[in-house]
C-alpha cells in the first residue's frame, strides 16, 4: 500500500550535511522517494503538537529541550508500506540493532547511542504521520520566512 510518511533528523544530526544524505540514500535503497524536505525550528508548543503522547512523561522536558535547541532537517517521503519500512530501518529508541540508522550513523560519527538525543523520527501510524506532516509543513513555512 502506497503511504505518505513523515522522517525528521534531529538536532545535532541535522547540522551534518552527510547524516541528511546517509539517511536519504537508505531510504531511497527501499524505494521511498522524498517529495519535501527541509530545514525547520521546533518551539515548545510546536514539539508538544508533534509528541503529543509524550507529554507529562518524565523523559518529555529531556525531549522538549533537545527537539527544541536547533533546527531539524523535516522530510515528507512516500513508498509502499513506507510506515514500516521507515520504522524498521530507523531501528529501535533503546538498543537499536547494527544495520539501523539509529545504530549505525552514531558508531560512524563517534558518537554515543542516546535514547532521547537519538539521529531520527519516523512517523508510527498514518495518524501520525498526518498530524506531524501538518506540524512539519507549518514549520517549514515559518522556517523559511523568519530567516
Amino acid at each position: 500500500m502506497l503511504e505518505t510518511s513523515y522522517v525528521m533528523i534531529k538536532p545535532e544530526f541535522a547540522n551534518k550535511p552527510e547524516v541528511i544524505q546517509m539517511v536519504k540514500q537508505r531510504l531511497q535503497e527501499h524505494h521511498i522517494s522524498v517529495v519535501l524536505e527541509g530545514y525547520i525550528k521546533y518551539t515548545p508548543l510546536t514539539a508538544k503538537k508533534h509528541y503529543h503522547e509524550h507529554v507529562g512523561r518524565d523523559y518529555y522536558p529531556n525531549l522538549e529541550r533537545y527537539i527544541t535547541s536547533d533546527k531539524a532537517y523535516g522530510m515528507k517521503v512516500v513508498g509502499e508500506n513506507a510506515i514500516e519500512t521507515i520504522r524498521k530501518l530507523a531501528g529501535a529508541t533503546k538498543n537499536p540493532a547494527e544495520g539501523t540508522i539509529r545504530y549505525d550513523i552514531p558508531k560512524r560519527l563517534g558518537i554515543e547511542r542516546r535514547v532521547t538525543e537519538n539521529v531520527i523520527h519516523s512517523s508510527d501510524s498514518e495518524a501520525a504521520a498526518k498530524l506531524e506532516l501538518a506540524v512539519f509543513e507549518e514549520l517549514l513555512v515559518n522556517y523559511h520566512y523568519y530567516k
